[in-house]
């Protein structure tokens, strides 16, 4: 990712009231308003996530949230980029830190993501495969999708472009 942008990683707890508030904004201006999904998006996982939020010029422009599970170990959620920065390699950036602080904790052995299909290809590119059937998740077509962790430890390299 260009060093034009900054990415933070911060807990539910170190967020400042205007950044929930851009980060709030930002998921229901794409995933509610632009892609026409009416979903409950504010729900209480944001509250036991991490939040990886990039700004261009003090403006949020790309976010995803990673937390832990039970039955998965990891799971990325909402990422979402603004449309004016699409096409730029921001959601690359966006995954592969999402990724990495996942990998910080050694207990985590499968990451888990909800793709739109249209995305599969996107994310078939760091390792992730696609896992059951496609479903229906507030309009839009999804499928999930896993990674082994092990796989980025010390497994093949070039199933995720490394």
């Amino acid at each position: 990712m260009s060093a034009l942008y900054k990415t933070q990683v911060i807990s539910f707890n170190q967020l400042k009231l205007n950044d929930l508030y851009a980060i709030l904004k930002l998921r229901q201006d794409v995933f509610i308003i632009e892609q026409q999904s009416i979903y409950r998006d504010i729900d209480e996982q944001d509250k036991t996530s991490e939040h990886i939020c990039v700004f261009h010029q003090a403006r949020l422009i790309a976010y995803a949230r990673v937390r832990k599970t039970k039955q998965i170990n990891a799971k990325i959620e909402r990422v979402v980029c603004l449309p004016e920065y699409r096409g730029q390699g921001i959601g690359k950036g966006l995954i592969e830190q999402a990724i990495k602080e996942i990998q910080r904790d050694h207990e985590i052995t499968t990451i888990m993501l909800s793709a739109q299909t249209d995305a599969i290809d996107f994310y078939l590119k760091f390792g992730f495969h696609p896992e059951g059937n496609p479903y229906d998740d507030g309009g839009i077509e999804h499928i999930d999708m896993l990674l082994a962790v092990a796989q980025l430890r010390g497994g093949s390299k070039d199933s995720h472009g490394g």
